[in-house]
Order: structure tokens, then sequence, then C-alpha cells
């Protein structure tokens, strides 16, 4: 009788995690690939070897244990079915735990990142002179002539709309603020005033939308 072949893992152990935190993430990978009706238990165990916030580091080194432990319970299946089925398991683990492959902070990732950032900037640098009024109506022009089939227009506009979004962020933040605080005194005031003619002449003022807002919030509040 042939002794048969020795499965070998589909990668190498990270050292990110300790010994004990290596061996039940192998475990819990090889449990699923024998009874897939275990699922909530095996994420349940896998979640709590794991943490609530893992690094990058972590989350890849546990990954690689759940697969090895999978391919030993399933030796004849390819790669392809042992990330098919690390995908269906993260996805329960985020459906179940909020557990998510958190964002690797490589040099790479950190050089893309700030690559990024550079990029915004010297955008927002091309229009600082610009006031909200002439980016709007640069963007509407660029908008005409994206509608005739321009590309570069369209980009342009794009380009306008991100760095008027940047522009408007602390204005349109203020303006909500200040919108808050007059709907709370025009509530007060409604609410210790005994006069049905201010009232009545308060609600004249208010349009029907606004009317409408204004009884909603009440309520919430």
């Amino acid at each position: 009788m042939t002794k048969a072949p020795e499965v070998k893992p589909v990668a190498a152990t990270i050292s990110a995690i300790s010994q004990q935190q290596h061996d039940i993430a192998n475990k819990c990978g090889n449990k699923w690939g024998k009874n897939r009706l275990e699922r909530i238990e095996i994420a349940t165990s896998y979640s709590a070897m794991l943490g609530t916030e893992p690094t990058f580091h972590e989350w890849e080194a546990a990954r690689t244990d759940w697969v090895n432990g999978y391919v030993s319970a399933n030796p004849k299946n390819t790669g392809n079915a042992a990330d098919a089925a690390w995908s269906d398991f993260s996805k329960l683990l985020n459906d179940l735990f909020g557990l998510t492959k958190p964002k690797s902070k490589s040099d790479a990732a950190v050089k893309k990142g700030k690559e990024r950032s550079a990029k915004e900037q010297a955008l927002f640098d091309k229009y600082k002179d610009k006031s909200v009024a002439d980016l709007k109506g640069m963007k509407k022009q660029a908008l005409e002539k994206a509608a005739n089939g321009s590309d570069i227009a369209e980009k342009l506009a794009a380009e306008l709309t991100k760095v008027l979004k940047e522009k408007t962020r602390d204005s349109d933040k203020a303006i909500a603020a200040e919108r808050t605080e007059l709907r709370k005194q025009v509530r007060e005031a409604a609410s210790k005033c005994t006069s049905l003619d201010k009232l009545e002449a308060a609600l004249e003022v208010l349009d029907e939308g606004t009317e409408l807002n204004f009884i909603d919030e009440t309520i919430e509040d």
C-alpha cells in the first residue's frame, strides 16, 4: 500500500501572533473544512482569538493558519477552493462581529497615501485664489461643454466639484449650526407665546415645507 503524499501548507506561517493564536486559527480552519454547520461556533471562537481590533499583520497571520487548517482537512481541494472558503468565512466574521481586514501600514501603503494627499493638496492650491462663485461658474460652463461630448470638460467638472466640496465644507457646517440654533430659539419662543395673533402671523411667514420640518423637529426633540 503506497503512502499518501504529504500535504504542504499553502503558505508559510507569519509570526505576528502567539503560538496559541496560531493553533486556534489553524483548528478553526480545519473544523470549517470538515463541517460547515458549525460555522457560527467556529466564527465565534476565531473572533475571540483575534480580538476586535487586529492589526494587518495579525489578520494575515491568522488567515494563513486558517487556510492551512482548511487545506489539511480538504487535501484534494485547490488553492482557489481554499481562497473561496476563506472569503465565505471572512464575510461571516464581518456579518456577525463586524471584523474586516485592516488596511496595510506597509511602507508602500504609507507612501501611496502621502502621494494621494499631495495630489489633492496640489489640486486645492491650483484654485485657492478662486471664489466659490467663480468655481460654480466654471463648473457650470464645464458641464455645458461636457453635455456636448467633451471628455476634457467632464473631467474638469469633476475636478471643480471636488474643490467646491472642500471649499464649502466649513461654511456649510457653520450654516447648519446656525440654522439649528435658530430653530431651537423659534421653538422656545413659540412654546412661551400665548398670543394667537402672533402665532398665526409666525405660521404665515413659514412656507408649508418649513412648517412641516418645524413640526417634525419639535416632535424629535
